[in-house]
């Protein structure tokens, strides 16, 4: 399938397209502007505190992340959220609660990042500070009373030794420049006993200081800690009225052209020039576009600048250049199936041919629902089932029209053996006839499905047109009146699209345009296939 036709699949369902996507954003916009703006606040704990050492553990590193992943599950417990009521005095529960609180870690850290949502925005700050609080309040390492007063004891030591320290490292200083002025032995070994034992003190108390400084700072990875408190969000982040009107425009564009391409994938009717070179692969000779109106179908004579005219005006020249090797004398006119405007066809391209100088003999061979007597308004008492069965003059059944060089010969009463008669010596005698009297028979004859009749007539005829109806024809239906008209020896010319719409023809010019300067050849007295050598 190439680009083009998934082009004209969009423009053919651009309309529905423009609705859907506008409704969709109507819709979006009434129900977005009804909802209740939607506030969100954060709050983030932190789990152990290696991040305090200059020299953290893998292991405790490992240890609280995954601990972390167990308070992300504690904070939708009830113990946490029915302590968060007690301590706001909510009027809810822990399961309404639970609705509006989620909680999760920071990927590759061992923060737990809260976040509540509700649409009030003061109270959603208190709400995210109070898990955090509550989530904290679980944490062992800060659950001991007496861990506060020990520290405050140790600090105290800490300080102490850090005086005795510099003292004696003061001590170790004088006795280290006295010793070099020492005279006596015994003098001097005093001294070096002196710094001996001052350096043995300071490294006990350094010991000591390390123990302490441990303690007063542990590295435990089960310590719950409130990174950053939740903050009164100043906007709402839902509901995001441009974002939805966008998104649901663009689903309903996106549906509605899923719906166009579902309905032309499904539709297997024959629509424009492409698919009958694919599907029966013969050329497209004609494209004529819808008739409006309930008038005057004749438009080639009533209206022969219009769009419609031209394109039949246009068809009448492709039939001219397919009778380069063979004249064409007599055209048969058919269609698949009944309603495809097979007969309007033949009757416009009969008055065309004879507009453009041909002796014409238009022929309803219809013989069971014939339609050129309502197309050219006149009587059906007489006509081709009174010409076969009587044998009189030709002259008495086909009556001249009001376009010149053009006579139209009915179907006459509706016999009860229709293919008999056309398939009878007498029909064949009456075309020679005919043909004697005229440069181009047109026949307008029944279905190729419906009956024999074309199939019958196909064989004494020069060339067949099949018309196809555009969006209605089905292609299997196309195909099998193809083969038909093959298997029966017709040679088929090519096929005539009807009512194909504006922008898939050529037609649709200016009416300046439209004026056929062939009409102007009067009197020209040759067969179809001379006009391509003119």
């Amino acid at each position: 399938m190439e680009l083009r036709h998934y082009l004209r699949i969009l423009r053919k369902w651009l309309w529905l397209i423009i609705l859907a996507g506008l409704i969709a954003g109507a819709a979006s916009f009434y129900a977005t502007s009804q909802m209740p703006n939607q506030y969100e606040a954060t709050a983030k704990i932190m789990v152990g505190d290696s991040y305090q050492s200059l020299n953290p553990s893998t292991g405790q590193m490992a240890t609280s992340s995954a601990l972390a992943e167990t308070y992300v599950q504690l904070v939708k417990t009830s113990l946490v959220l029915q302590g968060v009521i007690d301590e706001l005095g909510l009027n809810t529960t822990p399961r309404a609660l639970r609705l509006v609180v989620n909680a999760n870690r920071i990927e590759g850290t061992q923060i737990i990042e809260i976040r509540v949502t509700d649409t009030n925005r003061e109270r959603v700050a208190l709400i995210a500070n109070s898990v955090a609080n509550q989530l904290s309040l679980l944490g062992p390492a800060t659950s001991d009373a007496e861990l506060v007063k020990r520290r405050e004891f140790i600090q105290t030591q800490i300080d102490d030794l850090e005086g005795k320290i510099q003292g004696a490292d003061q001590q170790i200083q004088e006795l280290e420049n006295s010793l070099d002025a020492a005279t006596g032995v015994r003098e001097t070994a005093d001294k070096r006993a002196q710094l001996e034992q001052l350096r043995a003190q300071i490294a006990s108390w350094q010991q000591q200081y390390t123990q302490y400084v441990n303690f007063i700072t542990p590295q435990t990875p089960n310590r719950l800690s409130i990174l950053e408190q939740a903050e009164k969000p100043t906007t709402p982040f839902a509901p995001n009225l441009f974002l939805n009107v966008g998104l649901a425009i663009l689903v309903g564009i996106l549906l509605a052209a899923a719906v166009g391409f579902l309905i032309e994938y499904l539709d297997d009717t024959v629509k424009t020039k492409e698919d009958v070179s694919r599907v029966l692969a013969l050329s497209t000779i004609g494209e004529i576009g819808t008739l409006r109106g309930k008038g005057d179908k004749l438009v080639t004579a009533s209206d022969p600048r219009s769009a419609n005219a031209e394109a039949y005006r246009i068809l009448r020249t492709n039939i001219s250049f397919s009778a380069v090797d063979k004249p064409l004398r007599t055209i048969m006119v058919t269609s698949a199936t009944s309603s495809e405007g097979k007969s309007i066809t033949a009757a416009n391209l009969a008055v065309t041919m004879a507009q453009a100088g041909y002796r014409t003999i238009l022929i309803d061979c219809d013989l069971r629902k014939p339609s050129q007597q309502k197309i050219f308004g006149v009587s059906n008492d007489l006509g081709l089932t009174n010409c076969l069965l009587s044998h009189e003059n030709l002259n008495n059944f086909a009556r001249p029209t009001r376009t010149d060089n053009l006579r139209l010969l009915t179907s006459g009463p509706l016999p009860p053996n229709p293919a008999e008669l056309l398939g009878s010596r007498s029909m064949n005698e009456l075309l020679a006839t005919l043909q004697k009297d005229s440069d181009i028979l047109i026949m307008d004859c029944p279905p190729v499905l419906a009956v024999a009749d074309a199939s019958i007539l196909s064989r004494v005829s020069d060339g067949v047109l099949l018309i196809i109806n555009s969006g209605q024809t089905r292609r299997e239906s196309a195909v099998r009146a193809k083969e038909a008209l093959e298997q029966a020896g017709a040679r088929v010319l090519g096929v005539v699209i009807n009512r194909v719409a504006r922008d898939h023809t050529n037609y649709a010019y200016s009416s300046k345009y439209f004026h056929d300067t062939s009409e102007s050849g009067k009197g020209r007295a040759n067969a179809p296939a001379s006009e391509t050598s003119s």
